[in-house]
Formats: structure tokens, C-alpha cells, sequence
């Protein structure tokens, strides 16, 4: 099992996860992006660039204080990988605890897409429809 210390590509996805968190650096991780980066959730199942991403981020920080836990990370060439815990708590209280999955394709140091597997029952409860 690679940790994201082991490989830069790995390193890449972990950086990016982190930043997104409450309290993480938004333009660090966007940093991290190519100019044609794309998102997919299975929340919304709608592809995204990453200015529409961030403003999601943005939404989603704005309703909840969340943190990453990294369970395990997997590596292949360009591909990443990335088994995680969400917590946190809403603004309004929830508590938010959430298995996700991250999958990074990277190209010259760069994230050029990632797709993210998660929970989407208690994503719609806790944060709502997303745009």
C-alpha cells in the first residue's frame, strides 16, 4: 500500500484533499489543478471545472467544518487513489462522518481530473441540493 508520502503523484491527491478541509488553503489546492481539470461527484453526478468546484467547496465550508482521515491510498503511474473519513459537524449541529473515495489522474504535476465517490443520502441531507 503506498502512502501519499511515497509518490508525487500520491502526494499531489493528499495536498489537495487536505486543502479542501476546513481550515486547508483553497488556492493551495487549486494550485494543484491543470487548466483543464475536471470533477465528477456521484452526489450530483455533473462534471465540474475547477472555478464551479471551488464554489461548491466554498458552499459546503460555509455549512460545515469537515476534516479528512486518510484509511489507505493506491498508486499507479498517474493515478491515484485516495480512501478517506470525512467528520465534522454542520453549522446547524449534524454530525457529518462519511467514507469517501477519491480518484486523482495526474499529468506533469499536475491534478488534471478527479472523481469522488461518497455517501450521497447524507451528503443531500446535511448540505442540500448541490449546484
Amino acid at each position: 500500500m503506498t502512502t501519499p508520502f511515497d509518490d508525487p503523484q500520491a502526494e499531489l491527491g493528499w495536498m489537495f484533499v487536505q486543502s479542501i478541509g476546513t481550515g486547508g488553503d483553497l488556492d493551495e489546492a487549486f494550485s494543484l489543478v491543470s487548466d483543464d481539470f475536471s470533477y465528477w461527484s456521484n452526489v450530483t453526478r455533473r462534471e465540474y471545472d475547477a472555478a464551479a468546484l471551488r464554489r461548491v467547496i466554498e458552499r459546503i465550508r460555509s455549512r460545515a467544518d469537515i476534516e479528512f482521515h486518510l484509511i489507505r491510498c493506491l498508486n499507479e503511474a498517474e493515478n491515484t487513489v485516495i480512501e478517506a473519513q470525512a467528520e465534522g459537524t454542520t453549522a446547524d449541529g449534524r454530525r457529518y462522518d462519511a467514507p469517501l473515495v477519491f480518484l486523482f489522474d495526474t499529468h506533469d504535476g499536475l491534478i488534471t481530473s478527479l472523481r469522488e465517490y461518497g455517501d450521497t443520502q447524507l451528503a443531500r441531507e446535511l448540505f442540500g441540493p448541490l449546484p
